[in-house]
Parts: C-alpha cells; sequence; structure tokens
C-alpha cells in the first residue's frame, strides 16, 4: 500500500485550453455533503430517526501565497482568479494526485481573499463550488467498460480484477 503526498495533489484551472496549476498553491482539499430528507418508517422505534439522500453537492478549498506577476501563461495567478470570479465564469478543473486519477469537473469561485501580515508573504484563500456531478478518470474507465460489456450481452463478474488492471494503466 502506497500513500498520496500532498505534495503532487495539485488543483489545475483550465484557462485559454490548458490546465494551469494554481500558483504557489499551499493546500487544496475536496469536500462532498448530501441533502438528507428526513422520513419516517414502521422500524422508527424508541426516538430514532431515518433520512434518504435527495441531492449532492461538492467543495474544493484553496489557499496558496500570492506572487508579484499579474499574469502568467504557466500558472494560475491570484489576480487571474479574482478576474474569473469578477466576471462569474464557471470554470473547468482538475486535480491530479500524480497517478493519472484525477477528478474533474466545473466550478464556479465561490470566494477569494488575500491576507498580509507585517513581515509575511502575502497569502490567499478561496473555495470553489461545484457544477452537476465530478469526474473521476478511474470510474469513467471502469464503468466505460463495465457498460460496453453489458450492452454487448455480456456477463460482468470479475470487477476486482478489471480494476485492479485499470489501476495498472493508468
Amino acid at each position: 500500500m502506497e500513500f498520496i503526498n500532498g505534495t503532487i495533489k495539485i488543483l489545475y484551472i483550465k484557462q485559454y485550453g490548458d490546465y494551469l496549476p494554481i500558483g504557489c498553491l499551499t493546500d487544496n482539499s475536496f469536500s462532498e455533503t448530501a441533502d438528507m430528507l428526513d422520513t419516517t418508517v414502521r422500524t422508527n422505534k424508541n426516538g430514532w430517526s431515518s433520512s434518504i439522500p435527495v441531492g449532492q453537492s461538492y467543495s474544493i478549498d484553496f489557499s496558496g501565497l500570492v506572487t508579484s506577476d499579474i499574469s502568467s501563461d504557466t500558472i494560475i495567478t491570484f489576480q487571474a482568479l479574482r478576474d474569473i470570479k469578477r466576471q462569474r465564469q464557471l470554470l473547468e478543473w482538475r486535480v491530479s494526485d500524480g497517478n493519472g486519477n484525477d477528478d474533474y469537473g466545473q466550478a464556479y469561485i465561490k470566494s477569494i481573499s488575500d491576507s498580509a501580515t507585517i513581515d509575511e508573504f502575502v497569502s490567499f484563500s478561496g473555495s470553489l463550488v461545484g457544477q452537476g456531478e465530478p469526474k473521476n478518470t478511474f470510474d469513467e474507465l471502469f464503468y466505460g467498460y463495465k457498460d460496453r460489456v453489458l450492452a454487448d450481452g455480456g456477463t460482468f463478474e470479475a470487477e476486482r480484477c478489471v480494476k485492479e488492471y485499470i489501476e495498472k494503466i493508468i
């Protein structure tokens, strides 16, 4: 078993046709939530409640250090992030784990801020709110293969073997 190093799990944003990393990124996190609808079933006894998920959403929080660059061909600068937020642009994002198993999707910038402390580098933080379902390279390959086998009239019994094979090729 290997662990993923946070240094290589990088948030990229697509700008002018290319995915560029957010410049001087120090932290990024991905969070999913489900909206729950309270339900009542016959098995509810002794005050226990039940619920079912009815809607899902996700967000990506990030932070980093502000560079003196206003724009760049190699990174997404703080200024570029602020412009994307102010223009209310739907953006395409990708989080790479360095092993080819990327998460990706679309989002809006919900918030962006910077902080300047005396004798320290200026830092920034922001939050993306996802639009639609996030995608994953591994899942896309696995479920695409499974759907194709079943559509062709085949059976799908070796799920673990297929998953191990896909893991090796990505």
